[in-house]
């Protein structure tokens, strides 16, 4: 019998790498080599997150200042002056646009019959030239010839035209707007058209002037409507023409200064070059090239007297504007030919009197105005955290008011997690407790794919198929009822909302399936034990036992949709203007924009250290600030909330 060798025993794995010895790397010890590797891999998000707030706080730093700057020459110049009016006054262009449209919607039914034939006709001509285009052309220019060319010439040419023509004609589909004779007289009439005759043929001449006929009675039934509209339009000319021979003024100073502060930056640069230079030959050449390129400041005091000189002529204007806008309020008609235009009327008829009491507030502004006034450090740091106008590149005055961008951001991240919520923690809820494990295997992996989609593809998604299937939606009639039906635009704040809710559920589904996981067993027995069903013991035991975690993935997922770029890019509208909520809940059917938007619109596009690339980096900075507080707060929950271990 042979003899089996005895195994050799050899420690546990776990004891061979724990194990206390003598043996070092490089004279340290290993066991403190691995520590650090994994302390040092620890530590590498710590350093890129120090290095993402340097980043942007010395970028965005200057901007304050930057602007502080602007906004002084934007009053020392005299734009903040022709502000005061212009602002309130633009009003008045939607206001009129809101009366003509009352206008066209209570005329539109009265003259919509013999517009559409008019019109009708007008392109069946155009078609006809369209397809006869080839062989006008050889005729046309052979008119345009100097002598004119012989008969001989162009009656092949008028052959070729009257046999295309009468083809052209003869095809013509002729819609059902017109009687079968008029049809025959319409093809009658065109098969004639030539380059040598330029009067239109007697039927169209007849039907335009059936349409002004009609027109024409259509006015006259709502005259006072039409009146009010066209005193409306004409009322402010007087103002808007002495305003703008004053804007020029202005702005022509605030060229100059622009000019004069763009060349000093690079008369610095030069001068510093020079110190730095150490050929005497090329510092010489440096100095020379600054010396050429500087300027004197605009004289301010003496550029603004032209425009006092005639502040009261303008305070006169205004005034009057004021009170002619009280009038047509007074004389608007309380109703109008449609239920839209009675709608559009009431809304005028209340807007104007606020319209005139703001120019009436301007006229007190314009007399105590003053150009020396200092712009303080307050008065930059509220004009971008509590400014509505967010307005770049811009001939007359850039202004970088972050508050539309804010509100844009908010409303959709909101929208988002309304319909991110239920659907992400009832998933989580069925998949933890109820699912099988064959169902399980279908779910998880399903919804953590939607987290591998591009957002650019989700963009896509939203614009070419979640868009138009929300208008058409919108558009059905017994929907109408519902606030925003039937919507104006396709690419809005429901829109992006929807699509980031569905990039949300697995973030937010994860999260809460492991905070129901994390539930003791022992809260689950206790309730077993008690002779609790499956539900009861999961809708009063399990899902308030995890209510924190699940706190913690919405607030998780709100972060995650705040951050997001591109598909708010592609679908939310992108119009810089806080959304009207006079509407109610149809608000979030309008576009809007938001503060990741803007920066992936706009950097860019915009030349670095100016004012518009910081006030980039401030919108990024607030953004920055916005999503650390989300997590603190989600990981504040937690702590708060956080179940005894068991």
């Amino acid at each position: 019998m042979v003899d089996t060798p005895a195994p050799i025993e050899r420690p546990p794995l776990r004891d061979l790498i724990l194990r206390k010895g003598k043996r070092t790397i490089v004279g340290a010890d290993p066991q403190g080599l691995i520590r650090g590797f994994f302390a040092a891999n620890s530590s590498v998000t710590i350093i890129v997150l120090a290095l993402i707030m340097i980043f942007l706080l010395k970028e965005g730093a200057g901007f304050l200042g930057t602007y502080k700057h602007e906004l002084e020459i934007y009053r020392r110049a005299g734009l903040e002056f022709c502000d005061i009016v212009d602002r309130p006054l633009s009003e008045q262009q939607e206001l009129s646009s809101k009366l003509r449209r009352a206008v066209t919607t209570s005329v539109d039914p009265i003259i919509q019959g013999v517009r559409a034939r008019r019109d009708a006709a007008f392109l069946l001509k155009r078609e006809v030239e369209e397809q006869t285009k080839l062989a006008r052309e050889p005729l046309a220019a052979a008119l345009e010839k100097e002598p004119a060319p012989a008969a001989t010439e162009l009656d092949p040419l008028r052959q070729q035209v009257a046999a295309a023509t009468q083809q052209a004609a003869a095809k013509m589909n002729v819609p059902d707007v017109f009687t079968a004779d008029e049809a025959k007289r319409l093809r009658d009439e065109f098969a004639k058209l030539t380059p040598e005759v330029s009067d239109l043929p007697p039927m169209l001449m007849e039907l335009s002037a059936a349409f002004t006929v009609k027109d024409k009675e259509a006015k006259q039934k709502f005259g006072p409507l039409v009146d009010a509209s066209d005193e409306l339009e004409e009322a402010p000319e007087e103002l808007r023409g002495v305003l703008d021979e004053l804007k020029e003024e202005v702005l022509a100073t605030k060229e100059a200064a622009t000019t004069h502060f763009t060349l000093e930056e690079g008369r610095q640069k030069l001068l510093k070059a020079a110190s730095k230079a150490k050929d005497p030959q090329e510092k010489e050449d440096l100095i020379k090239e600054a010396d050429a390129s500087k300027t004197d400041e605009p004289n301010y005091e003496e550029s603004i007297k032209p425009v006092l000189e005639r502040r009261e002529e303008l305070i006169g204007k205004v005034v009057a504007y004021a009170a002619a806008a009280d009038a047509a309020a007074v004389n608007l008609p309380k109703e109008g030919g449609t239920a839209e235009a009675t709608q559009l009327l009431t809304e005028v008829r209340a807007a104007l009197p606020l319209h005139a009491k703001a120019l009436r507030d301007g006229v007190e502004s314009l007399r105590t105005w003053k150009q020396d006034k200092p712009v303080s450090i307050f008065t930059v740091i509220g004009a971008f955290f509590f400014g509505t106008s967010w307005l770049t590149n811009s001939s007359w005055q850039d202004f970088f008011g972050f508050v539309p961008l804010l509100v844009g951001s908010v409303v959709i991240a909101l929208i988002a997690i309304v319909i991110a919520t239920p659907l992400s923690v009832a998933a989580a809820i069925y998949t933890n407790q109820f699912a099988s494990d064959r169902e399980k295997e279908i779910i998880k992996p399903v919804i953590e794919f939607i987290q591998a989609i591009p957002s650019v593809v989700l963009g896509f998604i939203g614009i070419s198929l979640v868009g138009d299937l929300i208008k058409e939606i919108s558009e059905v009639p017994w929907l109408g009822w519902l606030p925003g039906f039937p919507i104006q635009e396709r690419l809005n704040m429901f829109n992006a909302g929807c699509l980031l809710a569905l990039m949300a559920v697995p973030t937010m589904f994860s999260l809460a399936e492991d905070a129901l996981n994390n539930v003791p067993q022992a809260y689950i027995d206790a309730s077993d034990a008690l002779g609790a069903t499956k539900l009861q013991t999961v809708f009063r035991v399990i899902v308030p036992a995890g209510l924190s975690g699940i706190a913690a993935a919405i607030l998780l997922g709100l972060g995650r949709v705040i951050g997001e770029t591109m598909v708010v890019l592609l679908v939310a509208g992108n119009r810089i203007a806080i959304p009207d909520f006079s509407g109610g809940p149809g608000v979030i059917f309008q576009p809007a924009h938001t503060l990741t938007g803007i920066i992936a619109q706009e950097l860019g596009e915009v030349s670095r250290g100016s004012a518009h690339w910081q006030a980039l980096f401030m919108v990024g900075i607030v953004l920055f600030v916005i999503s650390l507080a989300v997590n603190g707060c989600a990981r504040a929950v937690v702590r708060r909330f956080e179940l005894p271990k068991a």
